[in-house]
């Protein structure tokens, strides 16, 4: 199996670049919105009850979910350098 997911080309005949624009940053919202719950679920596993490694393991998990999100949005900004206003 692989990770790796085919991108073709997207036809962007008749939409106007603003339409673009507000797609991209409504999905950069979106993508922050899950890491500030990635963030509130990580603070809320490490006080679970059970074994520490397990606990430590799922926290650790979450964290990096939450770094592979924080790079996505990084990719879609452009390293921050696209804003959309």
């Amino acid at each position: 199996m692989s990770n790796v997911i085919p991108l073709a080309p997207r036809l962007k005949q008749g939409r106007p670049p603003a339409a673009e624009a507000e797609e991209r940053a409504a999905l950069a919202a979106d993508l922050i919105d899950l890491i500030e719950r990635v963030k509130e679920l990580t603070e809320h596993v490490v006080g679970l009850p059970g074994p520490p490694l397990q606990i430590q393991q799922t926290a650790q998990q979450l964290l990096d979910a939450g770094t592979a999100l924080e790079r996505a949005v990084d990719s879609l900004t452009e390293g921050g350098e696209w804003v959309p206003f």
